[in-house]
């Protein structure tokens, strides 16, 4: 790929074969980080260097104790910093996964409070959010967070005001709902800095065509999501997945829809092979799940929040998807988090059983 001869800045001039001062980049990473999102930040901040033609960006990979951390697929960061021995940063990006709410680190949290308290630039990415959440960053903000983090998240902090967009800018704080959204978050951050012609130019180094805004969805649409194309059957799931805490009885779920109970059960036997009542409860426990692994509320609070009155009930309905019980799933996330490995259960593999 040929390089641009020059790239327009912000101001609309060409670039000079002086660098600006440079802009320093420092992307902490904790056990079972995603890697995606990672190679996304760097991969970006490299390209801006390569179209300009000059150092615009450096960076950093920083832990809490300065030492190496395995993403979620077991590839390990060259880390260069500890908070306590990295350098002042112009951006701070906090990029964990779904074990996010377990940093509690008070080194950790002092250091992206001073990063925003100097003035600049705080961003989280997947489950960052937490992060900064608890260094009371995010107090009376909104902010995004990987889908199956969002309820755990509004209900550890509920002075945060949840979003599911892909990423939100407030103030000099942006979250960013991590995967591919990663990487529109950064062309958002790289146009910011250098201008709205840098950023077209990396995204095109990318081959990466659909640039999104903030405000665009986290999750697919239900219709892709799912693979089903029936309105009925497609409006059922929605107000299943809307009514996880207080379940909607299926005989009230198709006179809504103006549709009968042996319709509604065709529908979902002939795209799913599952009853409506057996794919109801998938959500339920998938929730549940979340909540287990990403908080400490009380088994029998977990299964009252995801629509269960008996905590037996939502015992033996969780060993069945899950091949173990509540307590048991609680325990073996934890010990994944703090172990910053990766470990399969009793069977080899994280498994679901079918609830068909």
């Amino acid at each position: 790929m040929a390089k641009p001869d020059t790239a327009t800045r912000r101001d609309g001039n060409a670039s000079s074969d002086t660098p600006d001062a440079l802009i320093s980049v420092a992307l902490f990473v904790e056990h079972e980080f995603p890697l995606a999102p990672m190679s996304m930040v760097l991969e970006t901040l490299r390209l801006v260097n390569w179209v300009e033609d000059q150092r615009v960006f450096h960076h950093w990979i920083v832990s809490a104790d300065g030492q190496p951390r395995a993403s979620s697929s077991e590839q390990p960061a060259n880390v260069e910093h500890s908070v306590r021995t990295c350098p002042p940063a112009d951006i701070v990006l906090v990029c964990t996964g779904l074990n996010s709410d377990q940093i509690s680190d008070s080194a950790v949290l002092n250091w992206v409070r001073n990063c925003h308290r100097r003035g600049g630039q705080v961003g989280a990415i997947s489950g960052g959010a937490f992060v900064l959440a608890r260094a009371g960053l995010l107090h009376g903000r909104h902010a995004s967070v990987h889908w199956e983090s969002s309820r755990s998240l509004a209900e550890a902090f509920a002075d945060v005001t949840v979003s599911d967009n892909i990423f939100v800018i407030d103030g000099r704080i942006i979250t960013c709902a991590g995967g591919i959204s990663t990487l529109d978050m950064m062309v958002h951050l790289i146009e910011t800095f250098r201008g709205r012609a840098v950023a077209r130019q990396v995204a095109d180094a990318l081959i990466y065509q659909s640039i999104r805004h903030g405000g665009a969805p986290a999750r697919i649409d239900l219709r892709h999501r799912t693979g089903a194309s029936n309105g009925v059957l497609l409006q059922a799931i929605e107000l299943m997945e809307r009514n996880l805490e207080e379940p909607v009885k299926l005989s009230e779920i198709s006179a809504r829809l103006g549709t009968s109970m042996r319709h509604l059960e065709r529908l979902f036997a002939r795209n799913f092979n599952v009853s409506p009542s057996k794919y109801y409860m998938r959500p339920r426990l998938k929730e549940a799940k979340g909540l287990l692994s990403q908080s400490d509320i009380p088994v029998v609070e977990v299964a009252l929040r995801c629509g269960f009155r008996n905590t037996s009930h939502f015992a033996r309905r969780f060993r069945e998807l899950y091949d173990a019980p509540p307590s048991e799933a609680r325990r073996a996330a934890r010990a994944m988090s703090h172990s910053g490995g990766c470990h399969a259960d009793r069977g080899g593999q994280a498994r679901q059983r079918r609830l068909g």
